[in-house]
């Protein structure tokens, strides 16, 4: 399954004003990141596979897809289960979430 580089949907409330638009998914955080590990950040499908795909945990960097296909510079990091792509598919870690801190 193709993760990075596919466009998606935002369907969280993490990030005010992104639900329900489009974005593309640039990388996936493994448990939200360990900087002292090399697999933390993984920008490709092939390591993404090797790791064993989305967990619960990850959250995933992803921006704005506008309506002319370009993405906006500015990118965000949401738990993976906000995007539709994931939802059923993972959990959402909820011990993660900022959301109404």
């Amino acid at each position: 399954m193709k993760i990075i580089g596919s466009t998606t949907t935002y369907v969280g409330h993490e990030i005010p004003g992104l639900h329900g638009k489009r974005v593309r998914v640039f990388a996936v955080m493994r448990d939200g990141v360990d900087i002292d590990d090399d697999d933390s950040f993984v920008t490709d499908d092939e390591t993404l596979a090797r790791l064993g795909g989305v967990q619960a945990g990850d959250r995933v960097d992803i921006a704005h897809l506008r309506a002319n296909g370009t993405c906006s510079f500015v990118h965000c990091d949401p738990l993976a289960s906000e995007l539709e792509c994931f939802r059923g598919a993972i959990e959402p870690d909820l011990s993660k979430t900022t959301q109404g801190q």
